[in-house]
């Protein structure tokens, strides 16, 4: 019985179904003949037509070449980072390359037979592209974490240095990631800078206030130094080489002692707006820290 009543069930909907479609029809005859007759004119129109046929093909073109670059801006922005990616690895390489090219034209230069001292061989550096992923800029202890580690060659007390200046040293490292520790820590990071005009050379410190601006001390009170000079590292640890931009002088006073200057010096890296960043791996670095242990014992 209940089999029956299925039945009968669906054939009434069947029927319903039926009904609806051809009430459809019914009630929208003349534009479905509209429809079809007006499909029937266009095709012979541009079927036996040759000048419809060549507007159809050029506009069909223009449609066809506004959705493909629409379809290239959408695929091109989503491809950014990938593609910022391979320009910063093209660009370090370029930035080495300036830098083997200097030293040779300085040394071809040099007629005194003594070497220049970092300049003599750009290839005891070599540099590693990495993104900050996390920036924690906004306290005393600041540090920040990149997306690579020890998988990619970075060691602790690597510097690190963006397209501006320099942002910190490595201080811990993971397989996949690396925590550096930047210029805005006073308690943990000094960075030995000089003046690029006079080569005086000091400690650069920041006094947990303005992210914007750190202070290098003990400069000799009669080095002249004015507003806008530029100060760069010194190359006097393996931390970083030699005449990495670091920031201009904003001020200066005398210091506490009145023996040294204080500077205070405009950074050049942002720290708010860290993005890519460069680890600095200098070749070196274990013989000269091994060097410099024996020599302390």
């Amino acid at each position: 019985m209940s089999g029956d009543l299925a039945f009968v069930w669906n054939i009434r909907r069947i029927t319903w179904r039926m009904y609806n479609f051809f009430r459809f029809i019914a009630k929208y005859s003349t534009v479905l003949l509209f429809i079809i007759l007006q499909s029937c004119a266009l095709y012979l129109l541009f079927n036996h037509n040759n000048f419809q046929q060549s507007a159809l093909f050029s506009s069909s073109n223009r449609m066809n070449g506004f959705l493909f670059s629409v379809e290239e801006s959408v695929t091109g922005y989503f491809h950014l980072r990938d593609n910022n990616e391979a320009l910063l690895k093209e660009n370090d390489k370029l930035q080495l390359e300036n830098a083997r090219l200097k030293s040779a034209l300085l040394q071809y230069r040099d007629t005194s037979g003594i070497p220049l001292l970092r300049m003599k061989e750009a290839d005891e550096y070599s540099l590693i592209p990495g993104r900050v992923i996390h920036n924690n800029v906004t306290h005393l202890h600041n540090f920040l974490t990149l997306n690579i580690g020890k998988e990619d060659g970075v060691l602790p007390e690597m510097g690190v240095a963006n397209a501006d200046g320099i942002v910190g040293v490595v201080s811990q490292v993971s397989q996949h990631y690396s925590v550096v520790i930047p210029v805005l820590n006073p308690q943990i990071v000094r960075f030995s800078c000089k003046l690029k005009n006079s080569n005086a050379s000091g400690s650069l410190v920041w006094d947990g206030v303005d992210r914007r601006y750190a202070y290098l001390e003990e400069i000799p009170p009669y080095v002249s130094v004015s507003k806008g000079d530029t100060v760069v590292t010194s190359g006097f640890s393996a931390i970083f080489p030699e005449g990495i931009m670091v920031g201009t002088v904003e001020e200066y006073e005398i210091g506490e002692d009145a023996n040294y200057l204080k500077l205070k010096i405009r950074l050049a890296a942002r720290f708010d707006a860290l993005s890519n960043v460069r680890v600095i791996r200098y070749k070196l670095r274990e013989e000269i820290k091994k060097v410099e242990e024996e020599a302390s014992l």
